[in-house]
């Protein structure tokens, strides 16, 4: 019953004093909500996993070399594998791939598609809502095509017509007849909308080389197995495999994992794990301030707890009243953070709608999340309120009734002592957060000023994925290409069209560098270079005029005119002070594949100025090779057209005269080339916005509390003042009386924030662009920043107690 009355005095004593209320709650909001909203995104990511039954049981296989270079499977492998391994109750191979579906009478659309052994949905334990599940027989080479089709994609093109089962259809080119529809919101692995059998996939893509793994594999533990256990057995098969086929597997090591941290990957989580941290940091500091000004309350109240503890309350019932105060606040200020929360989470995903994040990472709040909430408002209202309830809890009762007010004694020591201490937390805190928005906003920056050296203006992009089934070799995809282009040239409203296999800041292939007369030292290991591959319009179109040399024609990559270009990167480092044209080079591919691409051998010709492809964290861009498509044709290509007008209206002329060369080939993934850059900053412009806004709180909260704390520190000196003042002392003086001690807590917090914030550059080094964590640029700003933001604080009230009237002064209690 004594808990019932604690709580309704401490209601009426936040109604009273509310504008302590106000600042408080909102002070805590801000903490809780940020909190809650980060928590959130965690949970989606790290925390709450796959949406089967049993998730954790769910474990991704795969392999790593010597370089610790994450490799997929070799089909070969996973055959031995699945017969020698007895950890898992199943296992399943699958390959990703963009599928083409078409037919008669409907434009073809690509989808995000996997060839999979039938027994995929066993082991993750879902079934078809409609039709049948694929079966042993369907996975058998010889069998008759069959497709199972998503939820979504049943919904939008077929309108969710039951018919659909058995109806034929073409998947990359493949007739296959539709057997299935998958549950709502199931697009597994990977934003997936079409599942094929493994036997459907064109030969040289399925029956691969040992050395060639590029298929994901997935497997559901045994019962009572653990993954350390299943790790130890693939271990032991890797070995004897080792020996049994030394030239492809001597280096080859099997890693498995939860599927989800395979999917998440190292720098996802500790991207989200230092927002976590950042936002504890947030939370930290708002219960700092809370602290304080519980602490500055406290003066005021000491009379009222003198006179209860002479009434006879012991001290856990002093404390107790108090730390219901400070719950009760906390739940208050939670359910103001619960609205900012839910705010913080819309709007975050928003900004990652359309960046492809796994269809089961929703930012939703489930009950993880609630109980998280809760937590976080009993745990910081006993946080911040423990500290003043154990220091009120002590107050003196003959000194506070002798004094008649408390603002002096041994009781007022101790308060400026936590007052300080907290004061000196919050600096160390707010400059490591503002460290991490410094280090991420400057990175973004770095990222967004790149210069590419291309006119993005009038820029339209556009995807395509030749089907290997149809487009097994190279001369129908030179015609293909060949044919796209001399219709493209036939469209007024297009000026320039290109084709390329990577467009700017999107990588390329990486090959090993041999130049002419330059042999390559005994052990030493050829340098590498960017390739990528371009049509001869290719430069008209991005806008990018030759240094030197002359641009492609329509005859190079032909036999008898191999032709590379190279950027001007390339020629500082391997031709410094040479003139590279007329020089031969060679470029080869030693990566295991299905198709092994030939070496080139081919003649410089010309050299444009350094587009950057790759290389986006280093501060100088990689060496480029540009080499003809007909060189090296590829399956998968972007086309960029340059309009004359608006880009977004000439999509559908560029479609129809696809249509008119390939009826069942679509066109995806259709931006202006401005909307593909920005999608490719996205992730530093949301994540530096977030650690940006994160600092921006605790920066003012701290300023909040520095000024809140100095306030209360010349309102209880006031006498003092009056005193000094009285007997001649000088505004400055008085000034200076009261920013001295907040010049003391910056002298011990500003260090301490300066290595704490070295310390947070190190921990996002692999996140940064171009930015050193040690960046003495960073660093001194937000340190000039703390200072300035908290002597202003300061020097606000400091001011006021310069234009104190002396005697008015004297008389104040």
């Amino acid at each position: 019953m004594s808990v019932w009355h604690d709580l309704r005095y401490a209601v009426r004593l936040l109604v009273r004093d509310k504008w302590f209320t106000l600042i408080a709650a909102t002070a805590l909001a801000l903490g809780i909500g940020v909190n809650t909203a980060v928590f959130t995104f965690v949970n989606a990511v790290l925390i709450r996993g796959l949406p089967f039954a049993d998730a954790d049981r769910i474990v991704s296989i795969g392999t790593t070399d010597t370089r610790n270079r994450q490799l997929g499977v070799s089909r070969l492998d996973f055959v031995d594998w699945h017969e020698a391994s007895r950890s898992f109750a199943d296992v399943s191979i699958m390959l990703p791939a963009s599928i083409n579906l078409s037919e008669a009478g409907r434009v073809p659309e690509q989808f995000n598609g996997v060839y999979q052994t039938a027994n995929l949905f066993q082991v993750i334990g879902v079934r078809p809502v409609v039709g049948r599940d694929l079966r042993a027989e369907d996975d058998r080479p010889g069998a008759e095509p069959v497709v199972i089709i998503g939820n979504g994609l049943w919904k939008n093109r077929y309108g969710s017509d039951r018919a659909v089962i058995g109806r034929v259809v073409k998947i990359n080119s493949v007739v296959a007849t539709v057997v299935g529809v998958m549950p709502a919101d199931f697009r597994f692995p990977f934003n997936t909308d079409i599942w094929v059998p493994l036997s459907v996939l064109p030969a040289e893509a399925r029956d691969t080389k040992r050395d060639v793994r590029n298929f994901q594999a997935l497997g559901r533990l045994a019962s009572g197995v653990t993954l350390k256990q299943a790790q130890a057995e693939f271990q032991n098969i890797s070995q004897r495999l080792s020996q049994a086929f030394p030239a492809t597997n001597k280096d080859v090591r099997p890693q498995l994992m939860k599927y989800n941290d395979r999917v998440t990957g190292p720098q996802i989580t500790l991207l989200f794990l230092s927002l976590m941290g950042a936002v504890v940091f947030v939370l930290l500091i708002a219960c700092a301030n809370v602290a304080n000004l519980l602490l500055s309350r406290a003066a005021h109240r000491s009379r009222e707890i003198a006179v209860r503890v002479s009434l006879g309350a012991s001290r856990w019932r002093i404390i107790r009243q108090l730390l219901v105060e400070s719950v009760l606040l906390s739940i208050l200020s939670g359910g103001l953070g619960l609205g900012l929360s839910i705010i913080g989470v819309r709007w975050f995903d928003a900004a990652t709608a359309d960046v492809g994040k796994p269809y089961w990472m929703t930012f939703t709040m489930d009950p993880s999340v609630f109980a998280f909430l809760a937590t976080i408002c009993v745990g910081t209202g006993l946080l911040f309120g423990l500290a003043p309830a154990l220091h009120i809890s002590k107050t003196d009762v003959h000194e506070v009734l002798k004094e008649g007010g408390g603002r002096s004694g041994t009781g007022g020591m101790r308060a400026r002592r936590w007052t300080a201490g907290l004061i000196v937390v919050e600096v160390v805190l707010t400059l490591v957060l503002l460290a991490g928005a410094g280090f991420m906003m400057r990175s973004f920056l770095v990222l967004y000023r790149t210069d590419l050296g291309v006119d993005t203006a009038h820029l339209l992009t556009m995807r395509l994925t030749l089907p290997l089934a149809k487009y097994p070799r190279r001369e129908p995809r030179i015609t293909l290409y060949q044919q796209l282009e001399e219709r493209l040239r036939r469209v007024g409203e297009i000026q320039a069209s290109a084709i390329t296999t990577n467009p700017p800041m999107f990588g390329g292939f990486q090959r090993q560098l041999s130049i002419d007369g330059r042999p390559t030292p005994v052990g030493d290991k050829p340098p590498d270079v960017t390739m990528v591959s371009v049509s001869a319009g290719y430069f008209d179109t991005l806008g990018v005029r030759l240094v030197r040399g002359r641009a492609f024609t329509d005859a190079d990559g032909t036999p008898g005119h191999e032709a590379v270009i190279v950027n001007q990167r390339f020629v500082t480092m391997y031709f410094p002070g040479d003139d590279p044209l007329g020089r031969r080079v060679r470029l080869t591919d030693s990566t295991p594949q299905i198709q092994p691409p030939p070496p080139v051998d081919a003649t410089i010709v010309g050299v444009v100025p350094t587009i950057r492809q790759r290389n986006f964290q280093e501060p100088d861009p990689d060496p480029v090779v540009y080499l003809p498509y007909r060189a090296d044709p590829q399956r998968f290509g972007m086309l960029i057209v340059r309009a004359a007008g608006d880009p977004t209206r000439i999509t559908s002329l560029v479609r129809e005269q696809m249509q008119a060369i390939e009826p069942d080939l679509p066109l995806f993934s259709i931006q202006t080339m401005d909307q593909l850059l920005a999608q490719q900053r996205w992730g530093m412009r949301v994540f530096g916005t977030m650690f940006a806004v994160f600092a921006a709180i605790a920066l003012v909260l701290s300023a909040v509390g520095l000024y809140a704390v100095t306030a209360y520190s010349v309102t209880q000196r006031t006498a003092e003042i009056g005193v000094r003042m009285a007997l001649g002392a000088q505004p400055g003086q008085v000034m200076w009386l009261v920013v001295r001690r907040a010049l003391v807590q910056l002298a011990i917090g500003v260090p301490l924030g300066v290595a704490g914030a070295f310390g947070v550059g190190r921990l996002l080094q692999t996140l940064l662009v171009q930015t050193s964590a040690r960046d003495p640029a960073t660093i001194g700003a937000i340190a000039g920043l703390m200072i300035v933001v908290s002597l202003i604080a300061c020097v606000w009230p400091a001011r006021r107690a310069t234009r104190l009237d002396p005697v008015s002064a004297l008389r104040y209690e």
